[in-house]
């Protein structure tokens, strides 16, 4: 999608059909999208989706239908050159914040990893990156929406919607770099473990403790006004 050059999405193949439809249908096909749509407008508290958000592929025009009709070695080289085609769009726009929703290392095996794999192990944390041309601009880590689809929310719905929160703090945390303000502290180190481990009480082999979500307070819970920003861009209580 195209829209402010200030934020930039990375995905990993949000769509299996952005070569050969139009984009309001890709759109509507793509869970990604529509869960970064849905991210995007509680993050900017109904301000910005992703009609005008620069949303952009690792892997541009390098869909699994397109790999899957070429040999190993083609797809190899195919593959860089769209990874380098990234790259320079990337440095092209100079970006003030990018957000991190990819998990693939995409340099070939043997190499050292470069700086566009994420996780949700660092989740929330950002950095400053240069880009090729040298600019400069925070990168935040987040981790593919899709990975969302793959938690079973009746076996493990607390894992579920502590993932989902986490998803929605990551961009929250780009829109607090865009304002010029920093969001930090405990909280978010809670939830990044919570989201990866369970709500579970946990020791690791340091004798520190994970705390977990069900282990708070009343004074730990949102404020009202919180709540009502939440219900007003459709959160639910």
């Amino acid at each position: 999608a195209t829209g402010y050059g200030d934020l930039v999405v990375v995905l990993l193949e949000p769509s299996d059909k952005a070569e050969r439809v139009e984009y309001h249908e890709m759109k509507a096909s793509s869970t990604a999208l529509q869960l970064v749509d849905e991210t995007l407008t509680v993050a900017f508290a109904g301000q910005r989706d992703v009609d005008d958000t620069i949303i952009l592929d690792r892997r541009p025009f390098r869909s699994a239908e397109i790999q899957d009709h070429e040999d190993e070695g083609t797809r190899k080289r195919n593959n860089q050159k769209a990874y380098h085609g990234f790259e320079a769009i990337l440095a092209k726009l100079r970006p003030k914040v990018i957000v991190l929703c990819q998990c693939q290392d995409t340099v070939p095996h043997g190499e050292l990893s470069d700086q566009w794999p994420s996780s949700i192990s660092k989740a929330g944390r950002y950095d400053i990156v240069q880009l090729s041309n040298g600019h400069k601009c925070f990168q935040v880590n987040s981790f593919h929406p899709m990975y969302l689809q793959y938690l079973d929310g009746e076996e493990k719905p607390l894992k579920r919607l502590l993932s989902e929160y986490l998803f929605n703090a990551t961009f929250v945390i780009a829109a607090n770099r865009l304002a010029g303000r920093q969001l930090c502290g405990f909280g978010l180190w809670n939830l990044r473990n919570c989201a990866q481990h369970g709500p579970t009480l946990e020791v690791s082999e340091t004798n520190d403790i994970w705390c977990s979500y069900p282990w708070v307070s009343e004074r730990d819970f949102c404020v009202e006004e919180v709540l009502e920003c939440l219900e007003n861009v459709g959160v639910p209580r």
